[in-house]
């Protein structure tokens, strides 16, 4: 009996290191076992799984969590066939919860990675028990032309661009959060962030967040509060503000992060068990 117990607790706590996703190998972090409903995360454009390390060590006291690296981002593969839309990302998510066999899950994206959400929420919601978009990304109004030039810019100086783009979001933040944040810009494929990037302007992450009626929440990081923010596009999602951080409120200050991910999450719990 021992024995038997052992195995399931070791089973429950297995880590898989890879998926084979549709154009490209995805590097994945699993772990955690308990009652709780599942958690997958999804990190921002030029970002990487690990800065939701703080949120994926806490919440696997009591529930599987689950972190991949987008297609070109971390350690997963660049796209075979180039492809960096949101709609490819999904996809992306999609090979993972299936090969991780995750029935109904919550799901939470920060800044692109809320965009992403948002599509994957509208593909498939009856997989989502619940979704969390922190300091997401909303819709983005620029001309065709606008996005050359500042896509064009990038390709040229990624990293002296990137310093000047993330300055004022990154002023809340200490010097080794946002040594780690341009780190892990520096280290992803200029195609992988541009074509990223520009997807963006290709979705209604608004008409996306809107289709998914469960239970929905908005962390937002509130010095960067703006008429064009998440929470003031989609304004029916419930909004819980951070002071003093910067975009990366999960790193600045994780401990806050996570008591209000974990009352979401005990609502979520609560729900799901009356079904």
């Amino acid at each position: 009996m021992k024995r038997l117990v052992l195995l399931l607790l070791f089973a429950g706590c297995a880590s898989v290191s890879s998926v084979e996703g549709p154009q490209a190998k995805l590097h994945v972090d699993d772990g955690g076992s308990g009652r709780g409903v599942p958690v997958v995360f999804v990190h921002g454009n030029g970002a990487n799984l690990n800065q939701w390390r703080y949120q994926l060590d806490h919440v696997r006291s009591g529930r599987r969590a689950v972190a991949l690296d987008l297609r070109g981002m971390g350690e997963s593969e660049r796209a075979r066939n180039g492809d960096y839309s949101i709609a490819a990302m999904t996809d992306d998510i999609e090979a993972v919860v299936a090969k991780l066999k995750l029935r109904r899950f919550v799901i939470v994206g920060h800044s692109y990675g809320g965009a992403v959400v948002a599509a994957y929420v509208a593909k498939h919601p009856e997989r989502i028990a619940g979704a969390v978009y922190a300091d997401s990304a909303a819709n983005i109004k620029m001309s065709d032309e606008a996005a050359e030039k500042f896509l064009n810019a990038l390709r040229k100086n990624k990293d002296g661009v990137v310093s000047q783009w993330f300055a004022p979001i990154l002023e809340n933040a200490s010097d080794s959060v946002k040594a780690e944040v341009l780190k892990s810009v520096h280290e992803t494929n200029v195609e992988a962030l541009t074509g990223a990037l520009n997807g963006l302007r290709a979705v209604d992450t608004v008409a996306n967040a809107e289709t998914y009626h469960g239970p929905r929440l908005a962390i937002v990081a509130a010095p960067l509060e703006r008429a064009e923010s998440f929470h003031q596009q989609v304004p029916s999602i419930r909004a819980v503000k951070m002071e003093g951080v910067s975009h990366w409120l999960m790193l600045d200050k994780p401990d806050e992060f996570n008591r209000i991910l974990d009352e979401f999450l005990r609502g979520v719990d609560a729900s799901e068990s009356r079904h």
